[in-house]
């Protein structure tokens, strides 16, 4: 499936959404409202701190976010990468173009360009692939769901990414982006998961990192083939 990236589409990635981190009922209140305004959204993973359409204590904790980018599906088209913390997520965004990590990069144009979209974590290695299939394995998921008495393991995982620094400069960013982009053969490379907020040209390609919105207080449109990130 190809995806059109429409003119002033806009990207989100990383917010993370716990009580400490905000800023996505922030932008989807003012998506809403009209204060910020667009056609076409892309949200590139980690939406949530964690949620699984099988864990029904993450499920509860995130109604209000759940309910409104279902209410918002109704008016603009949006588009749904999970991430390493967000995944199984079909049935709960019945009107919203979700994308598995099985279903990534995922290919979109824009204009007369290719553009590769990924929430980011793709490319690791063997251990890390393995790791992603079991934690999202339905049965898995739903055996830790029925043992979860009193939500003693979710609120475990809640507190302890509560606690997390996630705001973290990667020095040899750059290094690591060459490596990635050779995985490519699209114009444009489009991806979250880092939260660096930065681009590069490399090989004839684009590469854009999109910001994390819970530590860059900022979202990302496209005009014209720039990409610019707006403050909150």
């Amino acid at each position: 499936m190809s995806l059109n990236i429409e003119e002033n589409a806009i990207f989100i990635a990383d917010s993370h959404f716990n009580e400490n981190q905000p800023e996505l009922l922030i932008f989807l209140e003012k998506l809403q409202l009209n204060e910020i305004k667009t056609t076409q959204l892309f949200l590139l993973g980690d939406m949530f701190d964690f949620i699984s359409g099988e864990c029904s204590y993450f499920i509860k904790q995130n109604q209000e976010i759940i309910d409104l980018l279902n209410d918002l599906s109704q008016k603009i088209d949006i588009i749904y990468l999970e991430g390493n913390h967000d995944y199984n997520l079909k049935k709960l965004f019945p009107s919203i173009k979700v994308f598995s990590r099985d279903e990534q990069p995922v290919s979109a144009k824009y204009a007369d360009k290719r553009v590769a979209l990924c929430h980011g974590d793709m490319f690791v290695n063997s251990s890390y692939e393995l790791y992603c299939k079991v934690i999202r394995n339905r049965v898995f998921l739903k055996f830790m769901n029925l043992i979860d008495f009193n939500n003693w393991i979710s609120k475990k995982i809640y507190f302890g990414l509560l606690s997390k620094n996630i705001c973290r400069i990667i020095p040899n960013f750059e290094d690591i982006v060459k490596k990635r982009v050779e995985n490519y053969s699209e114009d444009i490379v489009i991806e979250g998961h880092y939260h660096q907020g930065k681009q590069y040209e490399i090989d004839n390609k684009r590469y854009i990192n999109i910001p994390s919105l819970a530590c860059s207080k900022e979202y990302s449109c496209i005009n014209s083939y720039v990409i610019s990130n707006n403050s909150l």
